[in-house]
């Protein structure tokens, strides 16, 4: 936003002003000064603003977060089945051998096993 005691700069500061920025005096002050185009800032307009997590809506990152718990909630309750599955078939081959199993019940909280 331009005011009225702002004057363009001069040929004499022709590219003081970096990537499209435009050059500004102000008569009491020394030192030109840039307004920058979007997406640049500093002094010169040198430096890139980079996209903030605060541009993303509350929605997007609720949705992240969400189908990350459950991605995570799928492979841990996949490993629980795993595990009780393969301890379910070493338990069968113990009743198959005649191991004596009454009353006992499993520690890993997968199934009870009594005869």
């Amino acid at each position: 936003m331009r005011t009225d005691h702002e004057e363009l700069c001069g040929s004499s500061y022709g590219s003081f002003c970096l990537n499209g920025g435009i050059c500004y005096t102000i008569p009491t002050v020394s030192s030109p000064f840039c307004r920058c185009v979007e997406n640049y800032t500093g002094a010169r307009c040198e430096e890139i603003l980079l996209p903030s997590i605060k541009s993303h809506t509350r929605g997007e990152l609720f949705a992240a977060v969400l189908a990350s718990v459950v991605v995570l909630s799928v492979l841990v309750a996949g490993a629980f089945f795993f595990l009780c599955r393969k301890g379910q078939i070493l338990r069968t081959s113990s009743v198959e051998r005649g191991d004596n199993l009454i009353g006992r019940n499993s520690s890993n909280g997968c199934n009870k096993i009594t005869e």
